[in-house]
């Protein structure tokens, strides 16, 4: 049994003109169709820049309604929605179809065609598309054109009256002796005196029904999706900015276009993850899934959380999700390992709650990786570093901040020989930056920062289902 077709109609841009559509789709598709209907009413504006734009909103809004009511394909029987089809669909992944694409479809080389409204055909009429190059069209002369625009009212207030039809029966009449073998009445107005035309033995298409059955021919298949990242931001807001910056440097753009999409959810009043972990202060985790819920509604295709502590929240939130985070430690982790092998000795500078909850070292113990920490003396001016009155939350990177943040990470050299600092927290990177020969005393070792791997891991991903989808 085949299964049905659910066409979405837009209808209220012309609503005899969908009408039409419906009963010609109904006609051809039989039981195979179900035609579901917009219910918004579009009103012109008088003002030409506000009525192209209020068309444009109007069409997306109701394309966007049918779709959420599933509808496989949407027809917007309109010949100006031409123009500006392709910003609408780039948007949505369920195909729409509007009249001017349909019917130049049919189009066949070497045709002579009379064209009605040459405001409509735009894109046509000036020989951009190939097509257009290689068929003849016949254009209404000056004096046609503004007989046209007083028929056009009188068809939009009363309906395609008699004399209307009468009157659009001259031009096409001058059109078929200037040689043109079909008449396409690319307005809807015009359209509806088609049968009345027809009547008179004129060649005027049935653009109703034409479109109908190019509806019904035409594939319901998704459209490629474009990638779109969400980002769970304020933990805190410097080093969400921080991670953002870094995936823009990152991303191999050569204009604003070729960047991809990030949806930020910056909610800044998510309560302090490290006094949760360690003090017993409030719970994150509610703001933190309502973030991630958002950003999952929003389609996008990962999540990730530019907060180091808080991915140890991460698998009570990945329980209720169906997007995939992208670990910030893990990746880390994993960059390490591929450029310092066994020979990696890490130190982590951290706050207290991520060396606490162990969300470093667990995963490096997995991979066979040594990893120290600072004890507490200097533990606490690498948190003073991070949270203190002159600290990075509060907005300074350097003075003393940086001697606290030194003082840690010196202290890990000098006991453990470690040649690899992880910045394990994201607003450490604003003290320290990522370098493959920072001097600590005598020595010279790497300070990797989780954020910018982060972002370049993000990059990576991106590029490759762009790549393999051919779509930002």
């Amino acid at each position: 049994m085949t299964e049905k077709k659910l066409l979405g109609l837009v209808t209220g841009l012309n609503p005899r003109a969908a009408l039409a559509v419906k009963t010609a789709l109904l006609a051809q598709g039989g039981e195979n169709v179900c035609v579901i209907e917009s219910e918004g009413q579009f009103k012109i504006d008088p003002d030409p820049v506000f009525a192209l734009s209020d068309r444009k909103i109007f069409v997306f809004n109701e394309a966007g309604d049918l779709m959420q009511r599933g509808a496989d394909l949407v027809l917007v029987p309109d010949f100006k929605a031409g123009s500006f089809i392709n910003e609408i669909q780039r948007e949505y992944t369920t195909p729409v179809l509007d009249m001017k694409t349909a019917l130049m479809a049919m189009m066949k080389p070497g045709m002579v065609v009379g064209v009605l409204d040459e405001g409509n055909a735009r894109g046509c009429a000036d020989g951009a598309c190939e097509l257009s190059q290689q068929i003849k069209m016949i254009f209404p002369t000056e004096a046609e054109k503004a007989q046209l625009d007083s028929i056009r009212e009188v068809i939009r207030k009363e309906g395609p009256t008699d004399a209307a039809a009468a009157a659009i029966e001259t031009i096409c009449r001058r059109m078929v002796d200037a040689g043109a073998t079909v008449i396409v009445p690319n307005c809807t107005q015009f359209a509806l005196t088609q049968p009345a035309l027809a009547q008179k033995g004129l060649p005027v298409m049935d653009v109703f029904t034409a479109f109908a059955q190019a509806a019904l021919e035409h594939s319901t298949a998704k459209l490629p999706k474009s990638f779109k990242l969400g980002l769970l931001g304020g933990l805190g807001p410097a080093a969400t900015v921080d991670l953002y910056d870094k995936i823009v440097k990152a991303t191999p753009a050569k204009n604003d276009q070729e960047h991809f999409k990030v949806v930020i959810e910056q909610n800044p009043q998510i309560d302090d993850r490290t006094a949760c972990l360690l003090y017993g202060g409030p719970d994150p985790t509610i703001a933190m899934y309502n973030a991630c819920k958002r950003l999952e509604n929003d389609g996008c295709e990962y999540i990730i959380i530019p907060c180091n502590t808080a991915h140890a929240f991460l698998p009570r939130l990945k329980r209720h999700l169906k997007t995939p985070f992208i670990d910030m430690q893990q990746t880390m982790l994993d960059a390490i390992k591929a450029k310092f092998g066994d020979e990696a000795r890490v130190g982590l500078l951290a706050t207290s709650g991520t060396i606490a909850t162990g969300i470093y070292s667990q995963k490096a113990e997995k991979m066979g990786m040594k990893m120290f920490t600072p004890d507490e003396d200097h533990q606490k001016s690498v948190m003073n570093a991070i949270y203190g009155p002159e600290g990075a939350k509060a907005g300074f990177t350097t003075g003393t901040c940086y001697d606290d943040l030194y003082r840690g990470a010196k202290y890990l050299v000098d006991t453990y020989d470690c040649n690899v600092l992880i910045l394990g927290c994201t607003e450490l990177p604003l003290i320290f930056h990522e370098t493959d020969d920072f001097k600590i005393g005598d020595k010279t070792v790497s300070i990797v920062d989780p954020t910018a791997t982060l972002a370049r891991k993000c990059v990576e991903i991106a590029m490759n289902v762009i790549k393999e989808r051919g779509v930002h």
